[in-house]
This record gives structure tokens, sequence and C-alpha cells, in this order.
């Protein structure tokens, strides 16, 4: 914010003659100060040193005075709402709508700096007013000045159009994905279980076990499953073994021992004649 000491306040009508003569007129007022310095302490002395700081503290004054003066903040009051406008406002060109945000050089009461229009009325930039200020006599309104707005941030981007037919397939391929996981799994944990219960080394073949594994075979290949067959051996030796636990567990034991290989064989096979 500029202070009371750095504006200078003028007229609508009188701002552009302002600015154009300013630089002038204060390079008169800085020769001004410079001469009667300079050239007065250098009469009244002989001493050269002397008289060169006369002239360089001349100098620093006067362009001191000068470049205060140039940058000083012009101001024009609005006729309707009377509130002050600064020259130094970004400001649109309303010829061709060109931008204007080298102020200080360029400001509305001067020209545009890109198509060098010279606006001759500017709309005050003030919400409760927006009326024209003319800048010249003929109170021209065509091609009036403005001040620039800050740019519209860009238009979301347009939503996905949704195709009801593409996400539904989309939808069935993921499901089907999942379920093939899902298998995938129960099998290798299915296969793992197979892995873990099956014994290191397979168990000896005595002559019962050789019996019992002959009489599976026949009844197999005769039509009966190993599962039939599994409950019948067990139903049999519990009947021969009656109260006697230990000789049963044992039976057992041989039972299901030919069960598995009888198992793992006919896997075998099938392997083998897939």
């Amino acid at each position: 914010m500029a202070s009371k000491m750095n504006i200078q306040g003028c007229t609508p009508l009188e701002a552009r003659k302002v600015f154009w003569i300013r630089p002038y007129k204060n390079f008169a007022y800085g020769f001004a100060i410079f001469v009667p310095i300079c050239f007065g302490l250098m009469f009244f002395t002989h001493d050269w040193i002397l008289a060169v700081s006369a002239a360089v503290f001349a100098f620093i004054l006067a362009f001191w005075f000068f470049y205060v003066r140039e940058k000083r903040l012009i101001v024009i009051e609005c006729p309707s709402c009377q509130k002050d406008i600064n020259t130094n406002t970004p400001w649109e060109c309303g010829y061709k709508g060109c931008r204007n945000e080298n102020v200080d050089e360029y400001p509305f009461i001067h020209e545009c700096e890109v198509c060098h229009h010279i606006p001759k009325a500017y709309v005050c930039h003030h919400h409760d007013c927006q009326r024209l200020i003319y800048l010249t006599s003929d109170r021209q309104q065509e091609f009036a000045a403005k001040r620039l707005e800050p740019p519209k941030p860009p238009p979301p981007p347009p939503a996905p159009v949704k195709d009801s037919v593409k996400e539904k397939t989309t939808r069935q391929v993921e499901e089907i994905r999942d379920v093939q996981h899902e298998l995938a799994i129960a099998k290798l944990k299915k296969e793992m279980e197979i892995v873990k219960n099956k014994p290191a080394t397979p168990p000896p073949v005595t002559s019962e076990t050789q019996a019992i594994m002959d009489r599976v075979r026949k009844e197999v290949a005769r039509g009966r499953t190993l599962l039939n067959m599994e409950a019948e051996l067990l139903e049999e030796a519990q009947k021969e073994c009656g109260d006697d636990k230990d000789k049963f567990s044992e039976m057992k034991k041989i039972i299901l021992q030919v069960m598995w290989m009888e198992k793992e064989r006919m896997e075998r096979n099938s392997q083998q004649g897939g």
C-alpha cells in the first residue's frame, strides 16, 4: 500500500496528461536541484576534491528526487461512487481483450501494451458501482477498459460414460478369477494334507497283509469299492478279536495300510492310463 506522500491524485480527465508529462516534469525538477547545488558549491570553492564531491552529492540527490516522484502512484476518483481507483490496477483492453499486467509502464490511463489501443473509458471495478469513468472529454463508451479478472480454473473433465454391459462383463471375469483362485488354493491344501498324512516309508508287507491285499484286489475287480471293503474287513476284525483291543488295533492298522496302498496303486494306474 503506497503512503500518502507517494500518491498523486487527479481527475480522470487529467490522468492521461499527468502520466505523459510526468517523466519530463520530474526530470526538470531533478535538473533544477542538481544545477544550483553542483555549480553553486563549485563556484565558492577552489578545491577540486570538494567540487567533485559536491557534484556527486548533487547528482545523487537529484536522481533520488526524480526516482521517488517517478514512482508516485496516480489515483483517480470515480465520479459515481467517489471511491479511489489505482491506475496500476491490472486491466483488460476493451478493443481486443489483451491482458495488461505491466501496469507501471502501461496503465489503463496510457495505452494497451499489446495492441496499443488507447482506452477512453474505464469500468469502475467497485462491485457496488460498475459505471464508466470517462478518460476523455468526448465521453466515448466503446472499447472501455476494465479490471483484469483472475483466470478461471479449467472446467473439470467430463465424467466417464458408464458402459453397463462392459461393467457387467468385467465383474463376471473378476468373479471367475476369484473362484479359480479359491479352487487352486483348495486343491493345494488337499495335496498338502495327503503329503502330510503319507508315511515316509511304505509299511512292510507281511503274509497277513498280503492275504488281505489279495482279497481286496479280488473284490475290487468284481466291482466293489474300497470303502465297502474297508467297512467289511473292520467288522470282521471286530468279531474275530472280540474284547482284545490291542489285537483289534493291530488288525485295524493293517487294514488301513492295505487300503492306503490300494488307493495309491489305483491312482497310479489311472494316471498312467490317462
